[in-house]
C-alpha cells in the first residue's frame, strides 16, 4: 500500500510528524546487503544493536517483528494506572555471554559465507552504514491506516 523507503505510516496522530521526522532524519541509512546478498531484498525484520565505533564488535543484537510504536511498546492509560498494549510482538535477543564469551562483545563476521570462527556475529547488512543522502524528502504517510478504516467501515 506504500511504497518501502518512500514513506512512513505515521498513525492519525498529526502532531507526530514534527517530532518524528527531524529524530528519524538524523539516523536513517541507505540500505545495503552485498555482504548477505541482499541488497535489493530489504527485510520487514527489525534489528536494533550497539555497535562499537569501528563497526568490528557488536555488544548485543535483537532481530524482531517490533515496531517503534506505542502499540507494540505499550502505553500508559487511566491516569497511568494501567499499560496497554494493543500488539504481541517477538523477538531475539543474542547476548555474547550467553554464548561463553566473556569479552562483552561478538566480533563481527566479515564474510557470511566464510569459515569465520563460530562465535564471529552474521551481521546481515554493510557496516558501517551509509548516511541517507537522498535528494527526496523523507514523506510520513497514513494511506494504510486510512485504508484499513475504509475496508471495516463499509
Amino acid at each position: 500500500f506504500y511504497k518501502a523507503s518512500h514513506d512512513l505510516p505515521d498513525g492519525d496522530n498529526a502532531d507526530l510528524k514534527p517530532r518524528l521526522h527531524p529524530i528519524f532524519l538524523l539516523y536513517f541509512s541507505k540500505w545495503s546487503a552485498e555482504i548477505s546478498g541482499r541488497s535489493h531484498a530489504m527485510p520487514h525484520i527489525k534489528t536494533y544493536m550497539r555497535v562499537s565505533p569501528d563497526f568490528q564488535k557488536v555488544a548485543w543484537f535483537l532481530v524482531t517483528s517490533a515496531n517503534l510504536s506505542k502499540a507494540a511498546w505499550g502505553a500508559l492509560e487511566k491516569s497511568g494506572a494501567q499499560l496497554m498494549i494493543r500488539s504481541y510482538e517477538l523477538g531475539v535477543l543474542f547476548l555474547p555471554s550467553e554464548f561463553g564469551l566473556d569479552t562483552g562483545y561478538f566480533q563481527v563476521k566479515e564474510n557470511l559465507l566464510s569459515d569465520e570462527p563460530a562465535l564471529s556475529f552474521p551481521v546481515p547488512y554493510d557496516l558501517p552504514p551509509e548516511k541517507y543522502e537522498g535528494k527526496g524528502k523523507v514523506s510520513f504517510s497514513n494511506v494504510v491506516n486510512k485504508l484499513n478504516k475504509y475496508i471495516w467501515e463499509t
